[in-house]
């Protein structure tokens, strides 16, 4: 069954282009029905229009996280949106946000996607920490959000190696790699078959592989 996404965005969208691309070449069955962004400069407002999507820009510049939540909110409601899909949305969003796309089951249906095998490396700099602590095996996670930063239920995680003769842009571009083509993939299975949770590991567990 199509479901209608919206997706939220800062940077230069490569996981939102991954998306569409997706939705165009008829791998996931979805309709991104607008993507916002709080940054006027985006580079993935561009990726939007390319595709023929609506790009709305909800600049968060001073304004309260309250204040730009209700604006983001008050967009949305113009669409019909089952999902909210995060694709380098570089902000938090609160319990007040989440509550409006909460599902029966208790889960809030906001998606994430984050480079690092959760729990290991949350927080926005996870490819150079995780680069940085020298690991041999890193990875991407797709979750659903909930109210702590990179921690909510998990739905898909993929690992890949960190070569010995890796740089850092090396390492970033192997885990993008994977990141392009994991999210259409779960999102593609929440279409079929609807939310299912992977088992969550500790973050011991994760750097000891």
């Amino acid at each position: 069954m199509s479901i209608k996404l919206a997706v939220l965005v800062s940077g230069r969208g490569s996981n939102l282009e991954a998306i569409l691309k997706a939705i165009q070449e008829g791998r996931l069955d979805a309709a991104v029905e607008v993507v916002l962004s709080n940054n006027p400069g985006a580079l993935a407002l561009e990726i939007a229009r390319k595709y023929g999507v609506p790009a709305v820009v909800v600049e968060s510049k001073r304004l309260s996280r309250q204040e730009h939540e209700e604006r983001l909110l008050e967009c949305l409601d113009r669409f019909s949106v089952e999902y909210v899909v995060l694709a380098g949305y570089m902000r938090v969003l609160t319990p007040h946000f989440l509550q409006r796309f909460r599902d029966r089951r208790g889960y809030y249906r906001v998606i994430n996607i984050h480079p690092s095998l959760l729990p290991a490396f949350p927080g926005k700099s996870a490819y150079e920490d995780a680069f940085a602590h020298g690991v041999r095996l890193s990875g991407i996670t797709v979750h659903l959000v909930d109210d702590l930063v990179d921690h909510g239920p998990i739905l898909a995680q993929e690992a890949f190696p960190r070569l010995d003769d890796d740089t850092l842009e090396a390492f970033k571009e192997r885990g993008l790699a994977v990141e392009h083509r994991l999210y259409p993939a779960v999102l593609e299975a929440i279409a079929r078959t609807g939310i299912n949770l992977l088992p969550r590991a500790s973050s011991q567990e994760v750097l000891s592989k």
